[in-house]
């Protein structure tokens, strides 16, 4: 039980570490993903609404992301018409947008998702972020004028996430 609380007092350190680190505030840059349909669009678009907007990094196969999915879902439903909402980020690539789609149609989410285009993904994320992200999930949390807050490329408790960013909500 120790060890446990330890280990949660670390995790809220290591996001409020983060959100040291991002202090400079930077707003969305352009990045180029596409729909599911293969249309370009830029994750700037969805940012910076006047809501929280949080990014979910995912992958095809990836354990953690589905068992994150249920939680950001939730979120994403009882906020998206008030306060934040959720975005997935398929980081697989453009060029599986077969398997993608037929992932998505069997497994749908409640917030929407876009695909990286693969070529340029990785030197945008650490253009936009200063960080790289090997694995999924990832998240990017902006404020509700579109500036970055936290980046985070390692698997964490979803729920303090969560509870970070409703915190949030009355500031």
């Amino acid at each position: 039980m120790i060890i446990k609380s330890m280990a949660n007092r670390l995790n809220i350190h290591a996001i409020i570490f983060g959100m040291v680190l991002l202090a400079m505030c930077t707003h969305a840059n352009a990045f180029l993903v596409s729909d599911f349909s293969g249309s370009k669009v830029e994750l700037d678009d969805f940012i910076g609404d006047g809501r929280w907007t949080v990014v979910m990094l995912w992958q095809l196969d990836c354990i953690p992301c589905e068992e994150q999915k249920p939680a950001i879902e939730a979120f994403h439903k009882q906020h998206a018409s008030t306060n934040a909402h959720v975005i997935g980020l398929v980081v697989d690539g453009h060029e599986y947008m077969p398997e993608i789609k037929s992932f998505h149609d069997a497994n749908p989410t409640l917030f929407p998702s876009l695909v990286v285009f693969g070529d340029v993904f990785h030197e945008q994320i650490i253009e936009e972020t200063g960080k790289q992200f090997p694995v999924a999930p990832g998240y990017i949390v902006y404020s509700p004028d579109g500036e970055i807050k936290l980046a985070i490329n390692r698997l964490i408790d979803v729920d303090q996430l969560i509870g970070h960013i409703e915190s949030q909500f009355s500031n």
